[in-house]
């Protein structure tokens, strides 16, 4: 009998591969090439992980609008592709106005704020006040004009220094958004996809899978929309306060609120209860008692128990502890999108750690 193969029965590289039954050692060498497989994808990512991870958590923001608009047009690919689009450029014009206002505004404010600590300044009187207040303390007097002047001059020097750091990074940052505009498509279009492969990958049960992606996701969006949509409301509210109380660089101040609130705890208070302060100081009682009733009560309790709950919904949080953990080590190690980078981490590694938690209670209990 011919055994040779012939051209009716040889295999065709469309045909899907027989199965094979391998071998336990033949197993084991194939997780060790999958998982170093693995390892060569993440290492070829890391210099592009910013944008990766900044396309999965927007995507996760848009998950629901992706499925509503597929229903009502019918059509995955234009919409998945349309959302990628539009909110990449939303954050164009977002960076692009933040950096106006801190960078440029901030040079011109440091600027007027150290000749206002001059001799002839503006800021004259307030501070005569301010140092006959400190001679009297017990660790004698000092010289504020000069201190505060000499600070604003060096924030004026760091600012511009910021400006060609700035037009440096612009390849960076064209990077980034493009990255982040194509993993967003590919997680709007495909995550329940992703879903199903990695109950099949991952060497976990399949609940346990799905319990810890969940997170992933849950934690994603709402780090990513707690952080810069909520970020932008408090930011344009505290606006509004400042133009109300005609407080100077309105603009500035408004840039800066928006991004302390990225701080845990105090937040935005680092700039608006200063403000009210300082215009107190200055003889502008009625407009520094507004700062500080609308820092209060509008950009305070209104954002953080009105607008980030509609938003976000009010889940469980993670200690106060992990959080400024996760926020400062998060910046310490990814850089600025660590603030957000940190939190889901460390929410992914709780959620990965109640689980065995779990799992392990549970098989102590039927012992």
């Amino acid at each position: 009998m011919d055994r040779s193969i012939t051209a009716t029965n040889a295999p065709t590289p469309s045909d899907p591969e027989p199965a094979v039954a391998s071998s336990p050692s033949q197993k084991r060498a194939l997780g060790v090439f999958a998982a170093a497989a693995a390892a060569a994808l993440v290492w070829l990512s890391l210099p592009v992980a910013s944008g990766l991870f900044l396309g999965t958590f927007l995507a996760f923001s848009l998950l629901g609008m992706q499925d509503r608009l597929t229903r009502r047009l019918g059509r995955p690919n234009l919409v998945a592709l349309a959302l990628a689009l539009s909110s990449g450029i939303a954050s164009i014009g977002g960076v692009l106005l933040l950096l106006y206002f801190v960078v440029v505004r901030g040079m011109s404010a440091a600027r007027a704020l150290g000749h206002g600590f001059g001799p002839d300044g503006t800021f004259r009187e307030t501070l005569a006040r301010v140092q006959q207040a400190a001679e009297k303390l017990p660790f004698g007097p000092f010289d504020i004009a000069g201190r505060m002047r000499a600070a604003a001059e060096q924030v004026a020097a760091e600012l511009t220094n910021a400006v060609a750091l700035v037009a440096g990074a612009t390849f960076g940052a064209a990077l980034t958004l493009f990255f982040t505009v194509m993993m967003s498509f590919f997680v709007l279009r495909h995550w329940a996809a992703i879903l199903v492969r990695a109950e099949r990958l991952l060497p976990l049960h399949p609940m346990h899978t799905r319990v810890v992606l969940a997170e992933f996701q849950k934690v994603g969006k709402e780090v990513f929309v707690g952080t810069v949509l909520t970020g932008l409301i408090q930011g344009v509210l505290a606006g509004v306060g400042y133009a109300l109380g005609n407080a100077p660089e309105a603009g500035l101040l408004a840039a800066i609120t928006a991004l302390c609130s990225l701080v845990p705890a105090v937040g935005t208070m680092l700039v608006w209860v200063p403000l009210g302060l300082g215009l107190l100081l200055s003889g502008r009682v009625a407009a520094g008692i507004f700062e500080l009733v609308w820092g209060a009560l509008v950009i305070g309790i209104v954002s953080d128990y009105v607008i980030r709950p509609r938003l976000v919904g009010s889940g469980d949080h993670a200690p106060a502890l992990l959080t400024f953990i996760s926020l400062f080590g998060g910046v310490e190690v990814f850089g600025v999108i660590g603030v957000i980078i940190g939190p889901v981490v460390a929410a992914v590694a709780l959620a990965v750690l109640r689980t065995y938690d779990r799992e392990v209670y549970a098989v102590r209990a039927k012992r």
